[in-house]
């Protein structure tokens, strides 16, 4: 429910507050800049200069061991500036070797007035160790002040703040087609102002730059290290390209090929803040430059990839561990109108024989939008009757709750949740402590203050009081940056919403789209979305059939040089001693590049409070990580001992220990179905596993073939679901046949892959390793480290999708260093890839490449059916693929796949060679369902005898293919709970 795809009849700018409306100017936008210039970012408030270059940093004035054994620096500003906020005089450095891998570096000001990010929102790592222990070291000049990170393996200076080691540029570059003068870097000063803070750090040429989101970006996963400028400033916006949108992760993973060691040597760096930001990256340079707060930097060692997504979630939190059925096939679109609509889905999937775990309801089941209450078409009894019904299928069902709370718009109006707030005072004021009102879909809302003590009682008893009707297994968190449809609020202590001049947006959809399905010409196809119409081919029939130019290697733009595991956090968000007081909080000096425009566009204005006073300023960028805090405590109490699943859209550092998230609201393009991997592989490097797209698109109409490949590409993400927007074409996979077909063959195998799955999450929860990655986490080869339209699912999964239309062939990448060789997952068959490691394989439409690592050992579960719990319930099997010397070895993570926390567990660990597979148990889980069979691939002689346990397994158990060499074994009655042992002779 985005505003991208509706038509509005008036939107009208507001101030925030009770103050008169004044002209906004952005005197440093990017639209428009046809010519490079050498014009800075300009200040927006005339005390201001906007010069950094009269600005000459601070000088070391004394230094003394902290208490935990590491250094605390203090500082001493040489010349006041003023760029673009009032400078601070006095600041400390901060210096802790917390682990071997990690330091901490935080410069901060000495009354400690500046703003941090609470306890409560990202508990601090613990850990202290000492230098001498170290993979890194810490180094500093004394005047002016600059410091460099070395990491002692291979003496790499990881971060480099020493100006004279960093380029500065007085031209503006190109960005998505026009030239932005925050690229304009004139010099490297540290500076610490009250509402600017300014670093940077030297790169080397052509650095391997990937993070910094959440971001869509034109160059892919990797990113553009000439032109890049990625501002952190949550907005709703309908997935754009190299913007600002729903997500805040200021962290980046740099890679480098030592020609020396010959591998790829990785470390991490994140800054810790919540304010809005923005992140310059040009050659041999990342700038920071953030509009309040405080430089509070992690730096990960590594050395290898893995190592620092590890590094990184164990310093800001594990993932959650998640339910075993979230892993299903979702369902839901924006315009099922009424639970008999719904209800018709859920039984048109069941008669096509297409899985379906989950089914969700967008907006459609709330009364005029308003959350909690019901809409006629979703009558309490019919609705609670729908839901049952899918629990005794062994289904689930997930509702949306948007952010903002509907406003009583009269003395008759009646909202118990807004009124129960009310009381409690929950809600976000304004300055002048009157309630905040904007406009979302109810039409006139207030937005929960999370930092109110009283707010968790409020959001849990409404969620209980919804229980009691909808039995839901998950919840669904959007429109959470916060979104507010217009700018500003509606009232004040001297306008009463009766008398107020703002109009809440017409949201109602006047049409359907008018956009055809990607390349088809109407005269042929119409709305069809068919591949075919009357034996003709429909897409680019009008002679311009588009390709997919998100798969392009160029650039986009013009170069021209608290718990962690298990526990919630307190019932009370916990608050800083000092409130900061924001001179400029509506009109910040400098102006990060929100392309929204002025800060308060589409969202809660920053000069909105929150409890004891505290500013929207401050903690926009936190505003949905807080929401996400409450209902995963909520989600506890309601479902005690039950892991919490819910999926949110604006997420900030360190939440996936507590939710799931999609990619938003992406369009129905095979450029984003391509952009959906670059997502997957973002967020997995951020700790936040549990990620997916909308398949087949949400803005926008589908078509057979984009919805059919789509769907066998989503199979393979961590997060599936189908979903799109009210009136465009329907794109359930039963709509087309061919679309049905390639999705029962993709989900049987996602399915059958869950054990797989749920070991990789486990994983990620308990250390930090990403489920998801690129090649390069597992190839040691720098001609890898560009390539986003392959992944790997664990080490052992490689998937290759078609991403291009009309295409029946792709190539791809099948390592082959070390030996290493592919087997085909649904053949079994070897990839020829001995000559070349890029070759062009065949998938014709309804086919994805999906394939298995020589040297694996996978478990799997035997017969995938409808739902998760009917497939757990069939039993397992194992998959082995022998490498060349006959070894291969696997493990596995087996528990009941809903727990919370994870108490029982076992670790199962497989090794096979010279003939002999066998397994072997530790934990305290007991697995009920048995090996039913096992299937080893690199026999190349059938065997003569195959025992279980040194029992002679009879011929009519025994399945050989010598085309493929694989040996299936099968009715093996094998318990997992005790070791055991197949050989072959």
């Amino acid at each position: 429910m985005r505003l991208t795809t509706l038509v509005f009849s008036l939107i009208t700018p507001l101030v925030s507050l009770a103050l008169p409306v004044s002209e906004y100017v952005l005197h440093a936008r990017d639209a428009g800049q046809n010519v490079s210039s050498n014009t800075p970012v300009l200040s927006q408030q005339a005390e201001f200069s906007g010069d950094v270059t009269q600005c000459t940093g601070y000088n070391v004035d004394n230094t003394t061991p902290s208490s935990s054994g590491g250094l605390l620096i203090y500082l001493t500003l040489t010349n006041k500036c003023s760029a673009y906020g009032n400078d601070i005089s006095y600041l400390t450095v901060s210096v802790e070797y917390e682990t071997t891998s990690r330091l901490h570096v935080h410069i901060y000001d000495n009354d400690i007035h500046q703003y941090q990010v609470p306890q409560y929102v990202l508990p601090r790592p613990d850990g202290t160790t000492s230098e001498d222990k170290s993979d890194l070291k810490f180094e500093y000049n004394n005047d002016p002040f600059e410091f460099w990170i070395t990491r002692k393996e291979d003496n790499a200076i990881l971060f480099d703040t020493r100006s004279k080691n960093i380029p500065t540029y007085t031209e503006s570059i190109q960005i998505e087609g026009a030239y932005s003068n925050y690229t304009v870097l004139p010099s490297h000063p540290l500076v610490f102002e009250d509402q600017y803070l300014q670093l940077s750090s030297a790169l080397p040429d052509g650095a391997n730059i990937y993070g910094l989101g959440e971001v869509i970006a034109g160059t892919g996963y990797r990113r553009n290290e000439s032109a890049t400028v990625q501002t952190f400033w949550t907005r709703d916006v309908g997935d754009p390209v190299d913007e600002n949108m729903y997500g805040v992760h200021p962290m980046y993973m740099e890679v480098r090929w030592d020609e020396q060691r010959k591998k790829l040597m990785s470390h991490g760096v994140f800054l810790l803040n919540s304010n809005g930001m923005d992140a310059i990256l040009r050659d041999g340079v990342i700038e920071y430059r953030a509009i309040g707060g405080t430089f509070d930097l992690y730096f990960f060692s590594g050395p290898s990839p893995n190592d620092v997504a590890s590094q990184y979630a164990q310093a800001v939190g594990l993932a959650q561990v998640m339910p075993e059925w979230s892993f299903g096939f979702h369902l839901c679109r924006w315009g099922y109108t009424s639970v008999n609509d719904t209800r018709t889905t859920v039984t048109r999937m069941r008669e096509a024989g297409i899985p379906l775990e989950v089914q969700w309801n967008d907006i459609d089941w709330m009364r005029a939008y308003r959350e909690f209450q019901f809409d006629q078409n979703y009558a309490p009894d019919e609705y609670k009757a729908f839901v049952d019904e899918l629990h005794s299928m062994n289904q689930h069902y997930i509702p949306i709750i948007d952010a903002a709370i509907g406003y009583l718009y009269n003395d008759s109006d009646v909202f118990d949740v807004y009124s129960r707030g009310h009381e409690l005072d929950v809600w976000m004021k304004n300055p002048d402590g009157t309630e905040y009102v904007g406009a979302v879909w109810p039409g006139f809302t207030v937005f929960p203050d999370w930092f109110n003590p009283k707010m968790q009682q409020v959001w849990t008893e409404a969620f209980y009081n919804l229980s009691q009707v909808v039995d839901f297994d998950g919840i669904w968190l959007d429109m959470n940056e916060p979104s507010s449809f217009v700018d500003g609020s509606a009232t004040n202590s001297t306008i009463p919403i009766e008398n107020t001049t703002v109009v809440p947006p017409n949201y109602t959809p006047q049409a359907p789209p008018v956009d055809f399905p990607e390349g088809y010409w109407p005269n042929i196809s119409g709305y069809s979305g068919n591949i075919t119409v009357n034996g003709t081919l429909t897409y680019g029939q009008n002679g311009t059939a588009p390709k997919n130019t998100a798969l392009r290697r160029s650039y986009t733009a013009e170069i021209e040089q608290a718990k962690r595991n298990g526990g919630s956090g307190p019932s009370t968000p916990d608050l800083p001693d000092y409130i900061p007081d924001i001179p400029y909080v509506d009109e910040p000096p400098y102006p990060i590049r929100n392309q929204a425009g002025r800060l308060s566009a589409k969202t809660v204005s920053p000069n909105a409070t929150h409890y004891r006073g505290l500013q929207e300023y401050n903690v926009h960028n936190l505003w949905g990580t807080m929401e996400e805090l409450a209902m995963h405590d909520t989600l506890l109490e309601l479902k005690p001992g039950k892991r919490p699943f819910m999926v949110a859209r604006s997420t900030f550092a360190g939440i996936g220990r507590k939710t799931a998230h999609w990619l938003g609201d992406n369009y129905s393009t095979f450029a984003y179905m391509k952009r959906a991997i670059q997502g997957v592989l973002q967020f997995n490097l951020f700790g936040i596993p549990m990620v997916g797209p909308d398949t087949c698109g949400f803005n926008g109409n589908t078509d057979e073939e984009l919805c059919n490949r789509w769907m066998q590409l989503s199979a393979f993400f961590p997060f599936y679901r189908n979903h799109n927007t009210k009136l465009a074409l329907s794109q359930e996979p039963y709509v087309w046949d061919s679309v049905r077909d390639a999705s029962i063959k993709a989900i049987n195998a996602r399915y059958s892959l869950l054990p797989y799955w749920q070991t990789l999450f486990a994983k990620a929860s308990e250390g930090g390793t990403p489920p998801v990655v690129p090649l390069f986490h597992e190839f040691q080869n720098p001609s890898y480290l560009s390539i986003d339209s392959q992944f790997l699912i664990g080490p052992s999964v490689l998937v290759t999708p078609v991403l291009q239309p009309n295409e029946s062939t792709v190539y791809g990448v099948f390592p082959n260093g070390n030996g290493v060789f592919w087997v085909d997952w649904w053949t079994h068959s070897k990839v020829e890839n001995s000559n070349s490691d890029n070759i062009s394989i065949s998938l014709p439409l309804g086919e994805i490449g999906v394939h298995v690592r020589s040297g694996s050992v996978l478990l799997v579960y035997d017969q995938p059916e409808y739902t998760v719990k009917e497939t757990r319930d069939g039993g397992y099997g194992i998959l082995v693929v022998l490498d060349g010397k006959g070894y291969a070895e696997g493990d596995a993570k087996v528990d009941d796949g809903d727990s919370y926390p994870v108490n029982e567990l076992t670790c199962l660990s497989f090794v096979a060679s010279d003939g002999k597979l066998c397994s072997t148990p530790q934990g305290n889980y007991h697995i009920d369902g048995q090996v039913n069979t096992i299937t080893i691939i690199g026999v190349w002689n059938k065997p003569s005898k195959i025992s279980f346990n040194g029992q002679d397994l009879d011929d009519g158990q025994i399945e050989y293919d010598d085309q493929v060499g694989r040996v299936k074994v099968n009715d093996v009655g094998g318990n997992l709970n005790q070791g055991w042992t197949l050989t072959w002779e």
